[in-house]
């Protein structure tokens, strides 16, 4: 075989790169899914074009059995991914977090559904924007990121009110405001603590638990009960009666990545690191019956849930794999959306 002994330029390899239009096509890896009390659903994921990682967001309007299996359509394009996000006050105006460290609020016309506006966006995370909640609604929510710091905002400016910096010492998985009340959260991190709070006061009010390994999600039951889910696969609970008393309730093959709570039950769903869904009831006796598991639906990671607000029977989840799946928990049939 002869050597070739053509010499390329090499600003010729780097003006083919700078001027080389990315594929059309997008890739969407749907992170998180939020139905509303109307049934609006928000969905937000990351998206690989080409060589960029941008991001975006859809908002559904209520699901039927008749929706196309096609993914949903992007109602509003990002600059980076989006971890998580809420309605606020109705279905036309949304609150969201990005990979960028951005807090942004979007809204649209009652009667321009697609035509999503900006009306407000700051940057004060020095990470991605892990997960957030609602304090007061349509007025307050927490955000907490991958910089370890927890911020609280009154969204009317988006002016950050109360700036906990070095909440924690690692990245700040998950927050999660408690049921009946507009003062008291828990936060669970990397750095292996699952922590109380009081936005009114600038420390813990007192560590729930220092676990194994990093925490990675947390989801109160009750106002007195927190389910937490770590690296290590193991979901746990706490009552916060007898802090620092940790029930470990079952072991999973991969690290935990979520849990949704049912409003109103005791169901609680969890998913993985991987494409099983499994549903729990929660008994007095603090153990679980799983009474629905699913690994043939998603061909890739799960990574949101949402319980319907009109059928109890029905959970939706969202994934990597680009789907959106709807669960009838009970059936032997799940539904595909």
């Amino acid at each position: 075989m002869e050597n070739c002994n053509k010499i390329i330029p090499p600003h010729l390899n780097a003006e083919a790169y700078r001027t080389c239009i990315p594929e059309i096509n997008t890739r969407s890896y749907f992170d998180y899914i939020h139905i509303n009390a109307e049934g609006t659903s928000l969905i937000g994921c990351s998206e690989l074009t080409g060589r960029n990682w941008n991001g975006a967001v859809s908002v559904c309007s209520k699901w039927s059995d008749k929706k196309s299996r096609m993914p949903p359509k992007k109602d509003i394009d990002l600059t980076s991914g989006s971890a998580d996000g809420c309605f606020i006050d109705s279905s036309y105006k949304v609150l969201l977090g990005e990979d960028s460290g951005a807090l942004s609020i979007w809204s649209t016309a009652v009667n321009a559904w697609d035509n999503w506006i900006e009306e407000m966006s700051v940057a004060e995370h020095d990470g991605a924007v892990l997960a957030l909640d609602c304090l007061v609604p349509g007025q307050e929510y927490v955000t907490v990121g991958e910089d370890g710091n927890m911020k609280v905002w009154d969204i009317s400016d988006l002016i950050c009110v109360r700036n906990y910096v070095g909440a924690h010492s690692r990245a700040i998985y998950d927050v999660s405001v408690r049921p009946q009340s507009d003062a008291n959260l828990a936060t669970g991190s990397l750095d292996y603590y699952a922590s109380l709070w009081d936005h009114n006061i600038a420390k813990p009010v007192l560590d729930l638990a220092k676990n194994d390994c990093g925490i990675r999600c947390l989801q109160w039951l009750d106002e007195n009960r927190l389910f937490f889910g770590d690296e290590a696969g193991a979901l746990s609970m706490i009552d916060v009666r007898t802090p620092k008393h940790v029930t470990k309730l079952t072991e999973f093959p991969a690290p935990v990545h979520k849990i949704c709570c049912q409003s109103g039950s005791d169901r609680v769903s969890v998913c993985c690191d991987n494409n099983v869904l499994s549903v729990y009831e929660f008994d007095e006796d603090c153990k679980l019956k799983m009474i629905y598991e699913n690994s043939r639906l998603h061909n890739n990671n799960i990574r949101g849930m949402a319980w319907d607000v009109e059928d109890k029977n029905v959970l939706h989840t969202v994934g990597w794999d680009s789907e959106i799946r709807v669960h009838n928990i009970g059936s032997a049939d799940p539904r595909v959306c």
